[in-house]
């Protein structure tokens, strides 16, 4: 029995630093988009600039190098809601895949989302932002064409703030925006 324990160990330390040497990497997250630094130095500003990037006339170019440096590499983003058949559903992307598809969207269609109202929750480094939202398809917009909330998570590595995820789901009569949501953050 001894000499095979010893033949078996033989063999691990033979083999293990090879098989150690060709394992495949872990794929790596891609380099993060540079940062205006006034748009990661808080939470207002983070919160602020998330809503401006993406808000404009029909037609007029988004700044996506600026949206994609909001976010921590391998960020989510998603949207909750109903399926057809009456159950919870999520559809979750990276923010390039929200580039993707909204821009043909953004090319044909004013769109203009602000915030307005915010409860922040932060525990060390996490930072949890509840955002309340319209949408509005003019600037000057007298009525919203929908309203909801985005659940925004952030991470403070000590340099900046990132996003790490955005899911939102819009108001609904079973879900109205909560009381204190409700009014300018």
């Amino acid at each position: 029995m001894r000499p095979v324990l010893l033949a078996v160990a033989a063999v691990a330390l033979v083999v293990g630093p090879a098989l150690a040497q060709t394992a495949p990497a872990a794929p790596a997250s891609p380099p993060a988009a540079e940062a205006r630094p006034g748009d990661v130095a808080s939470i207002d500003a983070i919160i602020a600039a998330l809503y401006e990037v993406i808000s404009g006339e029909a037609g007029e170019a988004r700044d996506w190098a600026r949206f994609h440096g909001l976010f921590l590499p391998g960020a989510i983003m998603g949207g909750a809601g109903r399926a057809p058949d009456g159950g919870a559903r999520m559809r979750v992307s990276s923010p390039a895949d929200y580039v993707a598809r909204n821009t043909p969207h953004f090319q044909a269609n004013a769109f203009y989302e602000r915030e307005t109202g915010r409860r922040v929750t932060r525990f060390g480094p996490l930072i949890q932002v509840l955002s309340a939202y319209e949408i509005r398809t003019a600037r000057d917009a007298a009525d919203p064409v929908q309203r909801g909330v985005n659940a925004i998570t952030l991470f403070d590595d000590g340099r900046r703030l990132w996003i790490t995820s955005i899911v939102w789901t819009g108001e609904t009569p079973e879900t109205p925006i909560p009381e204190d949501l409700r009014g300018r953050p």
